[in-house]
């Protein structure tokens, strides 16, 4: 179908941090096997560690995210991103010896989402965005409450992994091995990956816009457009993360954030 030596492989082969071609499938079984041995086994454990001595939740949606089915359906999506990584030229997880890397993942990740959850706060208790987001609440019979620090510190790691899953590995780098491996041979990889990342960008503002505040998307405030672009900003930055540094880079981004926002400052 694709030709002599080519088959799906085509899709899985990439360069290796200047190491020569390393092969696909051995690739992606590192790398699915990095995320299932880190981001995968902490999201089942603190799920378990909730159904053996619950936490206090102010609101039921909190407690039902640590339902096993919806905790592993989240997980197999950002599996199956992460499994046709080494098909983009997202780069690999680092090695366990590579400890500058991992500092260098770790302190531009987890402070970029600290200075998300900083401006957010600044934009809700500085600006009229705050008064403005508690009146829409309270127009839809809607109220929300933060989890309780020390618990706060294990349910928003559990909504970290498992919100990067379905908003950030799986839609952009399942679509960009399809369209560019896949589909194209190869070809127009970047491209992909940003338009794809760009989409992604607006499923979780758009998301809260629509389903949450029940905004009619066509009768945006000049107040809502901005503060949705806004968020479409950081998302963006989320996967320009994830292109520099990889697949746990998104979800230590958004850890920090809830650290600034959910868990600590709010």
């Amino acid at each position: 179908m694709f030709g002599a030596g080519s088959s799906l492989c085509l899709g899985f082969r990439r360069l290796d941090g200047g190491h020569g071609m390393t092969n696909g499938w051995a690739a992606s079984r590192r790398e699915l096997t990095w995320f299932l041995a880190t981001a995968g086994v902490l999201a089942l454990a603190i799920a378990a560690v909730f159904h053996l001595q619950p936490w206090p939740t102010p609101l039921k949606a909190q407690a039902d995210l640590f339902g096993w089915g919806q905790t592993l359906i989240y997980l197999a999506m950002g599996a199956a991103g992460v499994a046709v990584l080494p098909g983009t030229r997202v780069p690999p997880t680092p090695g366990l010896h590579e400890h500058d890397r991992w500092l260098r993942i770790v302190g531009w990740s987890v402070g970029l989402g600290l200075v998300y959850g900083a401006v957010d706060l600044a934009l809700n208790r500085l600006t009229p965005w705050g008064a403005h987001m508690a009146a829409n609440n309270a127009a839809n019979g809607y109220t929300f409450s933060n989890v309780a620090p020390p618990w706060s510190l294990l349910h928003y790691a559990h909504g970290a992994i498992l919100s990067e899953c379905a908003f950030r590995l799986a839609p952009i780098l399942i679509m960009t091995w399809l369209v560019s491996r896949v589909l194209l041979r190869g070809r127009y990889e970047t491209a992909a990956f940003w338009t794809f990342a760009t989409l992604a960008a607006f499923i979780e503002p758009l998301e809260k816009a629509v389903l949450l505040r029940k905004w009619p998307l066509d009768g945006l405030t000049p107040m809502e457009q901005a503060m949705t672009f806004e968020a479409v900003f950081w998302q963006f930055a989320f996967a320009v993360l994830l292109r520099r540094f990889g697949w746990a880079s998104p979800i230590l981004a958004r850890y920090g954030y809830y650290l600034a926002v959910r868990a600590f400052l709010a």
